[in-house]
């Protein structure tokens, strides 16, 4: 048997502002990635020498670190 709890925020003004931050913060970080992973994908498909994508993963952890 599952159970669930389904709990209600109620977030006053300067809350409601810092979840929004934090999705938006959520988009940058997937779309930027998407991005990447697009480009390395399509470098390494044209020339099967290049590194695969996957190994550029890190990139991201070193180059926004502490950035928001």
């Amino acid at each position: 048997m599952i159970l669930a709890h389904k709990i209600e925020l109620k977030a006053n003004n300067k809350q409601r502002t810092y979840f929004a931050k934090a999705c938006g913060v959520a988009r940058f970080s997937y779309n930027w990635a998407l991005e990447q992973w697009k480009k390395q994908y399509q470098a390494h498909k044209e020339n099967p020498d290049l590194p695969k994508p996957t190994q550029y993963i890190p990139i991201f952890s070193e180059s926004y670190n502490n950035t928001f």
